[in-house]
């Protein structure tokens, strides 16, 4: 009935906004495009549990017009797969369905032109089925660039793709982190070494973007109906510690392996502070090194955790769907 915002509960950046549908009494369709302002939205997902009717294509149409993108996202798929197992229970095949619907809404599209739009067929509550990812991954692609990394950042990561994406954007913030620390390593008086709040606080970003951490498991779990306790027990393993939150971020960050650059420069700052004039830049380049090194080790673990999520995740609700089945 109402325009309503959701802000994205780990992303203040990102906002979701529901639009009531056009031709209601609300929202007639010949004011529709200023009553919800259409241009202050970078994108528009049309969604339909049934089938786009021609006040749908108009709006495609007029969205496109002001050169913005849009989807079309047909809906509760599992829905049209278990009735038409019930209605057709010997015959009845879930590909030639979901092949079925694509092709028929396609059609409608290209009949009532839009032909070149992307459809995806999703369904919540499935959501490792159909082309939910397809359509995770279109977004990104499509989206503008300034507002990308907000977007990328605020995904679930459920699949190995979706992992790296999120971990190739995290991976790019990492020489600002770097540089601030190398800015604050030049300031007489401070450690050469890599300054460990920084290094901790990106660590602990990383460890929730990833969905490592308690809450996101459990969620995950339940999504994927599968052992809680066994994806944590995954998460322990691979990064060899139970890590809650700023402690366990900084035990973890103690075992890393390898930690040269850190080592070179707890030896290099007895050197540099008698030599004040070339003091700075060593100061500023060790610091730089071992927090952007650090750091590099740190999300190559938790990648390495949060993949291994997934493949156990997948495995565990694979055998209990064919235990369900056998049953």
């Amino acid at each position: 009935m109402d325009i309503q915002s959701y802000t994205h509960p780990r992303n203040e950046l990102l906002k979701y906004w529901d639009l009531p549908g056009v031709g209601t009494d609300g929202f007639p369709r010949h004011s529709y495009l200023s009553d919800i302002e259409v241009e202050r939205y970078d994108f528009f997902l049309l969604m339909t549990a049934t089938r786009f009717t021609e006040i749908d294509t108009w709006l495609g149409k007029e969205i496109h017009k002001r050169n913005k993108k849009y989807f079309f996202v047909r809906t509760k798929i599992e829905d049209d797969i278990s009735s038409n197992k019930k209605a057709h229970p010997k015959t009845h095949n879930e590909d030639e369905v979901v092949k079925a619907i694509r092709k028929s809404t396609k059609q409608h599209l290209k009949e009532n032109g839009c032909e070149n739009v992307p459809v995806f067929l999703i369904d919540n509550y499935e959501p490792t089925k159909f082309d939910f990812e397809q359509l995770e991954y279109r977004l990104v692609a499509d989206f503008p660039k300034l507002k990308k990394s907000a977007l990328v950042l605020s995904l679930q990561a459920t699949s190995k793709k979706m992992i790296r994406l999120k971990v190739a954007e995290l991976r790019s913030r990492m020489w600002k982190i770097a540089a601030w620390s190398a800015a604050m390593a030049a300031i007489p008086g401070r450690s050469l070494a890599f300054d460990t709040d920084f290094v901790v606080e990106e660590a602990e970003v990383y460890f929730m973007q990833l969905r490592l951490d308690e809450t996101s498991l459990k969620l995950y779990a339940e999504l994927m109906s599968c052992d809680y306790q066994r994806l944590q027990s995954v998460v322990d393993s691979r990064l060899g510690c139970h890590v809650i939150g700023v402690e366990g971020i900084k035990k973890l960050i103690k075992m890393l392996p390898n930690r040269a650059s850190v080592v070179a420069s707890a030896v290099m700052e007895g050197v540099v502070s008698f030599i004040p004039a070339i003091g700075t830049v060593i100061a500023a380049s060790l610091s730089y090194g071992g927090t952007y090194y650090t750091l590099d080790l740190t999300l190559d673990k938790m990648e390495s955790a949060a993949e291994e999520v997934v493949r156990a995740a997948a495995a565990d609700s694979a055998a209990k769907t064919k235990l369900h089945d056998e049953l």
